[in-house]
């Protein structure tokens, strides 16, 4: 079963696709938290308030050695909570921090991910999920959807799991959902494309010209 995460900081949008589809969690990135362009720790504890240990939370580091991402994630481990998971690029010193963070209890998201060796090498340290970008693999004219397989050929010995990223499409969306990935990550326009199709809205819309003909306002449970 795939699970399904959003890849936003927006929790009042959040909250809006929360209410009909199961979601599992929330990713961020430091790019999207600059787009907010507002009261960033007013942002960081809104996001705590909503996850409240019963959603994922996955947020990147902004630092770029080891120790220093480690002390990072135990901070903001300790702000989460149990379901928090520090994202951290694949680097040399991103994967010797894994190691340290994996020794402390923190769960880890390798990100940035493009190639299977890079996914091997993360595994290796102990990342609990890797994150490679599906988008930008297609458009360096790779196949991304091939590439993906590969690597959870390479992670079937491990106890890493994939988490899809960076989606431009409903193609690539459902491709990876045939595949069987672990988790993907999505914004919460594609999650209201992904439910969405014309004929969908013409079935309902003759449903109910076809209801109305015949019973006006009365509703079929008034026939109990």
């Amino acid at each position: 079963m795939t699970n399904i995460l959003v890849d936003s900081s927006d929790i009042e949008e959040i909250k809006k696709i929360a209410d009909y589809y199961p979601i599992s969690g929330i990713t961020t990135n430091p790019s999207i938290l600059a787009k907010e362009n507002s009261d960033l720790q007013k942002k960081m504890y809104e996001i705590k308030k909503f996850v409240n240990s019963h959603y994922e939370i996955h947020v990147q580091t902004t630092e770029k050695i080891a120790e220093k991402i480690l002390s990072e994630a135990i901070k903001l481990h300790k702000f989460f909570g149990g379901k928090f998971f520090i994202k951290i690029p694949i680097s040399k010193e991103g994967l010797k921090a894994v190691s340290l963070c994996k020794k402390e209890g923190i769960g880890v998201t390798v990100t940035s991910i493009f190639t299977s060796s890079q996914v091997f090498a993360a595994a290796k340290a102990g990342a609990d999920y890797v994150a490679p970008y599906v988008n930008r693999m297609a458009n360096m004219g790779m196949e991304s959807i091939k590439v993906l397989a590969d690597m959870q050929k390479i992670l079937s010995s491990y106890n890493t799991k994939i988490l899809a990223a960076s989606f431009k499409n409903i193609e690539q969306f459902t491709d990876l959902l045939v595949i069987g990935v672990d988790t993907v990550t999505v914004s919460t326009d594609l999650l209201e494309q992904s439910i969405w199709h014309p004929y969908t809205d013409k079935s309902i819309s003759d449903f109910e010209v076809d209801w109305n003909k015949t019973f006006g306002n009365l509703r079929v449970g008034d026939f109990i």
